[in-house]
């Protein structure tokens, strides 16, 4: 193969690969939008995630089955690994997931989006607190302009909504920690067994988490609701859960971590469009200064980062 065909397949699977992306972060970005469309027909916050999960966890099982076909993956699920593996996804899918549902009936979809999407300033504190990782000039930076963005969207949201966006910026604000954390110490486990075997049983385990959760709090005859509220529901588990998982895992593998995480920036300005537009949100001069600090915020800790080949 010539050294211009190898440069034409490369370039290629670069375009593949942003594609991939581009439509995982968008497909993400949907999902505030339509909580809130469901939270209209007056369903509630755990209700719903059940729902979601009721219709997300049978893909993520018949996964996980597939993927256990193979000896050798079986092995590497030591009680060790598997629980680890479990609490985590506890972490990440359940209690992550439940904080930013209870957030986003108090805050507007923009502010929980933002919020949201700071987790990996969140990634670089803790990997500083607890394993000695240096801050640098530009992740200080970096860490300025985020939170600089987030203030300025919040203290307009507080100004004109009152004192419950402090309360959903609280809720929100703890979701983004775990969900912080649950990036932080997955990803040793990830090295070990692979991203999709990770969050396959990730997401089983929130599933069974939220289940017992529902159980708990709910009456069962809660789970019968509107046909609004079930196609919103499946419209979350399919769009905005199981095919951006596999978007991402498509685009990590083949633009690599870093840049997969750059593109990302697009998800607070298609949440933006789609909020402003569908659900009749403000979008004043304050939502682009805070929306614009908070990117490139992001996007100075991405580039700060050495750009990963798609195979290493």
């Amino acid at each position: 193969m010539s050294a211009e065909q190898t440069n034409q397949e490369s370039h290629q699977n670069n375009l593949i690969g942003l594609g991939f992306a581009i439509l995982g972060a968008a497909l993400f970005s949907i999902r505030p939008i339509l909580v809130k469309f469901a939270y209209n027909e007056q369903v509630d916050s755990v209700t719903l995630l059940s729902l979601r999960m009721l219709f997300s966890a049978p893909f993520y099982i018949a996964l996980l089955i597939y993927l256990l076909r193979k000896h050798e993956r079986r092995a590497q699920l030591n009680p060790s690994i598997l629980m680890l593996t479990t609490v985590i996804g506890l972490m990440g899918y359940y209690a992550a997931s439940l904080l930013d549902l209870y957030g986003l009936l108090y805050i507007s979809a923009q502010l929980e989006r933002l919020l949201l999407f700071t987790y990996p300033t969140l990634v670089v504190i803790f990997g500083a607190l607890f394993f000695g990782k240096p801050i640098t000039g530009n992740i200080a930076l970096a860490l300025l302009f985020s939170y600089g963005g987030i203030a300025a969207i919040f203290l307009h949201d507080l100004n004109h909504y009152g004192d419950d966006i402090v309360r959903g910026a609280i809720f929100v604000g703890l979701s983004t920690i775990v969900f912080a954390l649950y990036v932080l110490l997955g990803k040793g486990i990830i090295t070990q067994i692979g991203s999709r075997m990770f969050t396959c049983i990730a997401m089983i385990a929130a599933s069974a988490g939220i289940f017992v959760h529902f159980l708990i709090t709910n009456e069962v005859q809660d789970l019968h609701t509107s046909d609004t509220v079930y196609l919103i529901s499946f419209a979350i588990a399919i769009i905005c859960t199981i095919i951006p998982s596999f978007c991402i895992s498509e685009a990590i593998a083949r633009i690599g971590p870093d840049r997969t995480s750059i593109t990302g920036t697009i998800g607070p300005v298609f949440t933006t469009l789609l909020a402003v537009s569908l659900l009749g949100e403000a979008f004043t001069i304050y939502h682009v200064i805070g929306m614009s600090l908070v990117i490139i915020g992001v996007s100075i800790l991405g580039y700060n980062k050495p750009i990963r080949r798609p195979n290493a």
